[in-house]
């Protein structure tokens, strides 16, 4: 189901053995792969909002708790109070919801406003999963090393999604790592 004409998207980069994350933090620091995903998650927009992107409570907290730059965050958490804890009750760029299907309907509405083709789900592990049967579009960052320490993952693909693009691999100087960027599409939308 698709929500009025927007592209649901998943954005994430992953190790060979689909580590995301390890402590609360990505397990490296590719800075191609940084802009890559600032320059995805936002498109210059007369609206004022530039992006959309939904994520679960300790993806935002990995973060700093702030909300990124010229785009507007939904955070799902299952604690009431966290929009009063983490001072976001008067935000415009941050709105707490309680579960996906609130942040997906929200985000929706206010990509149709924005002028927005296109809501980002940025993670965690969970939020991943349950966005699956949503998504029309994976980006994935494939990092060329296994992170065995890790503590969460990116979910199976299901066979519906299909490589559609694919970079060339690029090296990181700093962390010595091999990556490339590859978009899939779910064929059954």
């Amino acid at each position: 189901m698709s929500y009025a004409h927007t592209e649901v998207a998943q954005i994430a980069a992953i190790s060979s053995n689909r580590c995301i994350g390890k402590d609360n933090e990505l397990p490296w620091h590719i800075s191609a792969d940084l802009q890559h995903f600032k320059k995805m998650t936002t498109k210059q927009n007369d609206g004022g909002i530039q992006g959309i992107v939904i994520m679960g409570r300790k993806t935002f907290e990995s973060m700093g708790s702030k909300p990124l730059p010229k785009r507007v965050s939904f955070i799902i958490s299952s604690q009431l109070d966290y929009a009063e804890q983490k001072d976001l009750v008067s935000k415009d760029n941050a709105h707490v919801v309680h579960n996906l299907d609130d942040a997906l309907t929200q985000a929706a509405s206010l990509a149709h406003g924005a002028h927005l083709d296109t809501i980002w789900v940025i993670g965690g592990e969970r939020v991943f999963s349950e966005a699956l049967m949503y998504t029309d579009r994976i980006e994935l960052t494939h990092v060329d090393t296994e992170i065995t320490d890790g503590d969460a993952f990116y979910p199976e693909l299901p066979s519906e999604f299909a490589v559609v693009e694919e970079s060339k691999q690029m090296h990181d100087e700093k962390s010595a790592l091999d990556f490339k960027f590859v978009t899939y599409k779910n064929a059954e939308k």
